[in-house]
């Protein structure tokens, strides 16, 4: 059984390697702000995204960046955003847990 220290060391392990966000609209990818990359007191991972377009728009994903540069984790959305002065958070949480076979 995983031991309290090695589920720590996993949460911050996610939170470390996550380098940015990207999110989708009109078929192209476009770099966007982590708002921050935190540890609940539920002891999740979470990750928020903060998407700012400058346009109205309907973003249609948001994807996690690794720092080697590869997607660690797509989410499929689609939400409009009807004014350019619009924002929309997103945010990952990952849950690590065990189970005994």
């Amino acid at each position: 059984m995983l031991q309290t220290v090695a589920f720590t060391d996993l949460r911050n392990y996610i939170t470390k390697r996550i380098y940015k966000a990207q999110y989708q609209r009109g078929g192209s990818w476009y770099d966007t702000a982590l708002v921050s990359k935190e540890v609940t007191s539920r002891g999740i991972a979470r990750i928020k995204v903060q998407i700012s377009p400058g346009v109205a728009c309907t973003i249609t994903g948001v994807r996690l960046i690794n720092t080697d540069n590869q997607v660690w984790a797509t989410k499929a959305i689609s939400v409009v955003l009807e004014t350019a002065d619009t924002n929309l958070l997103q945010w990952f949480d990952f849950e690590i847990t065990e189970e005994e076979s």
